[in-house]
C-alpha cells in the first residue's frame, strides 16, 4: 500500500510533458483524411469511369441465352391425346455495326472522366489553399491576442506606479484616469481578440476534424521576395494550368458530343445478329420433331417520327452548351481577376512588410525617448500611452503585412495552377515549433 501511495505521489511530482505544436504539414495531413468535398471529388471520378464503362459496353458484342423445359399435355378435339416433355434452347449474339449516338456518348463520357479528374485536382489545390489560410488566420489571431495581453499586463504595471506617484503628488489624477480608461479599452479588445482567435481556430476543426491545441509560429527571420516575372506572363500561365478552367473545357468538349449524339438519333443504326436454336417443341408448345437453327441476320434500324423527341433533346443538349460556355467566360474572367490581385497584392506586401519593419523601429524609439522624458517631467502620461500604443499597432501592422504575404503568395500559386505539396513544405521551412 506504502508502495502504491508512492508511486502515486511520484507520478504527479513529475513535470507534465508540452503539447507538440502542429505545423503546416501535420495540418494539410489531417485535411487530406478529413475534407468531404476531396472524397466526393474522388468517388466522383470512380461514378464517371463506371459511366464511361457503360457508355462503351454497349459498343461490344451482346450475348444472351435462355433454356425453357415444359411439361405438356396435349388434347385435341379430334384425335387421340398426348403428353410429353419440351426443350428450347436459345443464344443469341447481337454486334452493332453502325450507332453513331452509341459511339458519340462513348466519347462523351470519356470528357466527362476527364472533366472530374481535373475537378479532383481542383479540389486538391482548393483544399491547399484553404489550410493555409486557416492556419495563418489562427496564427494572426493568437499573435493579435498576445499583443494585447502583453499591453495590458504593461498598462497595468504602469498604472500601478503612477497610482505611487499620485499618492506622492508627483502626477495628476487626470494621468491615473487615462490609464484606467486605456486598460478598460485594451480588456475590450483582448475579449474580441478572444473570440476571433475561437473563430479561426474553429475555422480550422472545420476544416481536419480534429482540435489544434498548439500550432507552430512563423519565424522572425524570414526573407520576404516580391513575386519576379511580367503578370501577363503569369496570366498566360494560368490559363495554361489552371484546373478550374481545364476541367470546364472538358465540360464543353463532353457537351458539344452530346449535341452531335442527339442530332445523330436521327440516323440509322445496323447490328449484326446470330442466333442458334435448338428444341423440339412448335407453335404454342406444340410437339414437334427435334431441330436446330442458326440465324445469322444483319438488322437495320430507321428511326422515322420520335413525337418530336428528338428535335427536344437536341435543343436541351445545344443550350447545356451554351450554358457550359458562359460558365467558361465567367471561370476565366474569375481567374485572371484573381491572377492579377494576388500577383499585386503578394509584391505590395512585401513593401508593406519594410515599412512596417521601419515604423516598428521608430515607434518603439518614440516610446524610448517618451518614457525618458516623461521620468524628467517633460512629457506627460498621454503622451506615453500615444507613443505605446503607436508602437502596439506597428507590432500589429508587421504581423499583419507577413501573414498577408503567406496568403497572397498561396492565392497566387492557386491561381496559377501552381501550387503543390512542395509549396506547402516550403511555407512550412518558415515556421517554428519553438
Amino acid at each position: 500500500m506504502k508502495k502504491n501511495i508512492s508511486l502515486l505521489l511520484l507520478l504527479l511530482a513529475s513535470p507534465v510533458q508540452g503539447v507538440v505544436a502542429q505545423d503546416l504539414m501535420d495540418i494539410y495531413q489531417q485535411a487530406l483524411l478529413a475534407d468531404p468535398t476531396l472524397r466526393t471529388a474522388e468517388l466522383q471520378i470512380g461514378v464517371g469511369e463506371a459511366q464511361r464503362g457503360q457508355a462503351g459496353g454497349v459498343l461490344l458484342p451482346q450475348i444472351s441465352g435462355s433454356a425453357n423445359l415444359s411439361m405438356n399435355d396435349f388434347k385435341p378435339t379430334q384425335g387421340a391425346s398426348s403428353t410429353y416433355n419440351g426443350k428450347r434452347y436459345t443464344v443469341g449474339l447481337t454486334q452493332t455495326l453502325i450507332d453513331l449516338p452509341k459511339f458519340l456518348n462513348w466519347q462523351r463520357y470519356q470528357k466527362i472522366v476527364s472533366h472530374y479528374e481535373l475537378a479532383y485536382e481542383e479540389a486538391q489545390q482548393t483544399l491547399m489553399q484553404n489550410v493555409v489560410d486557416h492556419y495563418f488566420a489562427v496564427l494572426e489571431a493568437r499573435d493579435t491576442l498576445d499583443l494585447v495581453n502583453q499591453e495590458i499586463t504593461i498598462s497595468e504595471k504602469q498604472l500601478g506606479q503612477v497610482k505611487k506617484q499620485f499618492a506622492k503628488q508627483m502626477v495628476k489624477i487626470t494621468d491615473v484616469y487615462e490609464l484606467e480608461a486605456k486598460l478598460d479599452l485594451l480588456r475590450a479588445d483582448a475579449i474580441d481578440a478572444k473570440t476571433k482567435l475561437d473563430v479561426a481556430l474553429q475555422g480550422l476543426t472545420e476544416l481536419t476534424g480534429q482540435s489544434a491545441d498548439s500550432l507552430a509560429s512563423l519565424r522572425s527571420d524570414i526573407k520576404f521576395t516580391e513575386i519576379i516575372g511580367s503578370i501577363d506572363d503569369w496570366m498566360a500561365q494560368a490559363e495554361a494550368l489552371n484546373p478550374v478552367l481545364a476541367a470546364q473545357a472538358q465540360a464543353i468538349e463532353a457537351a458539344e458530343y452530346d449535341v452531335l449524339q442527339q442530332h445523330a438519333k436521327h440516323l440509322p443504326s445496323v447490328d449484326l445478329q446470330l442466333t442458334y436454336y435448338d428444341t423440339n417443341t412448335g407453335y404454342q408448345n406444340t410437339q414437334s420433331t427435334a431441330y436446330t437453327t442458326g440465324v445469322a441476320a444483319i438488322n437495320v434500324n430507321v428511326p422515322l417520327f420520335s413525337g418530336g423527341v428528338i428535335s427536344r433533346q437536341a435543343d436541351e443538349a445545344q443550350k447545356t452548351l451554351e450554358i457550359n460556355k458562359e460558365k467558361q467566360t465567367a471561370i476565366l474572367r474569375n481567374m485572371i481577376k484573381e491572377t492579377r490581385e494576388s500577383f499585386l497584392s503578394t509584391n505590395a506586401s512585401v513593401k508593406r512588410i519594410a515599412a512596417a519593419s521601419k515604423a516598428l523601429d521608430s515607434s518603439k524609439k518614440a516610446r524610448e525617448v517618451m518614457e525618458k522624458g516623461f521620468s524628467y517631467g517633460f512629457q506627460s502620461i498621454g503622451d506615453i500611452l500615444m507613443s505605446q500604443a503607436r508602437e502596439y499597432q506597428a507590432k500589429r501592422d508587421l504581423l499583419t503585412a507577413k501573414y498577408a504575404y503567406v496568403r497572397n503568395r498561396t492565392h497566387f500559386q492557386r491561381a496559377t495552377g501552381t501550387i503543390t505539396e512542395q509549396s506547402l513544405e516550403a511555407i512550412n521551412q518558415w515556421l517554428s515549433l519553438k
